[in-house]
């Protein structure tokens, strides 16, 4: 009777050994990523939604196109909650410039404004150099070195407060020195990039809080856009708590 060495036993259950530590290697990775893929609900046009966390993404909005850095860009109201823009359009679908009094009430939560949109301030009245300065808006912002999806909650009063008596908005970041921004800016390149791990907490004129990351202004979110290709289209993600506590855990 021939007997099988103990390398030759062994070598007939290798690939079932390597298939059984593959699956658990796998299995482990999963566990260590946490949440499954993101499946996302259109809204309406460039709005979608992550049922299973309540994080909107917003992609390819509009912002003030077809003006350049001479001729100045509108600034563009958003309302978090309507997921929408409460500028007025033209019969061309441009948005038009929003009415003080319009500025000044409690209807709206981001601005985004300056040179191509790309600066973020919120809406408080009492603030000079805000849009909503002499309004009712008692919203407020601090931008926080924070990955989106880890940022649980929203920092204290005292926080938001120190912030917002250094700066009123977010934009190109260390410009002025010190400014704390949401995007690089290349001198080279005349390009903008999102840094990542940067998250910017909104508090709106209802005292909800929110959490927003900004992706990109360029049309289409490429990879690597040009200074030919079309902006401000804004595309970024956020998760408005709706019942008013500081919890803004999307795990």
């Amino acid at each position: 009777m021939r007997h099988n060495s103990p390398l030759q036993k062994l070598s007939r259950y290798t690939p079932w050994c390597l298939l059984i530590v593959l699956l658990a290697a796998c299995s482990d990775s999963d566990d260590e990523t946490g949440a499954p893929p993101v499946v996302l609900t259109p809204m309406d046009t460039y709005t979608s939604v992550d049922e299973r966390t309540s994080t909107l993404y917003v992609k390819d909005l509009p912002g003030s196109v077809g003006n350049t850095f001479e001729s100045g860009h509108i600034p563009i109201f958003f309302n978090l909650q309507d997921h929408a823009v409460i500028n007025a359009h033209d019969a061309e679908g441009a948005w038009l410039t929003l009415p003080e009094a319009k500025a000044q009430d409690n209807s709206w939560d981001v601005c985004f404004s300056g040179i191509y949109n790309s600066y973020i301030t919120f809406n408080n009245g009492n603030i000079e150099a805000t849009p909503g300065y002499g309004g009712t808006g008692k919203g407020g912002m601090v931008v926080l070195d924070a990955l989106f999806d880890e940022l649980d909650e929203a920092p204290s009063d005292e926080a938001f407060d120190a912030f917002m008596a250094e700066q009123t908005s977010s934009g190109w970041h260390d410009f002025p020195v010190g400014h704390k921004g949401w995007y690089f800016y290349s001198l080279q390149s005349h390009i903008m990039s999102a840094i990542s791990g940067v998250t910017i907490v909104i508090r709106n004129g209802d005292g909800k809080f929110a959490k927003l990351e900004m992706k990109t202004l360029y049309l289409g979110n490429p990879e690597s856009p040009t200074v030919n290709t079309p902006t401000p289209y804004f595309t970024f993600r956020y998760f408005l708590q709706e019942d008013g506590s500081r919890n803004l855990s999307t795990r």
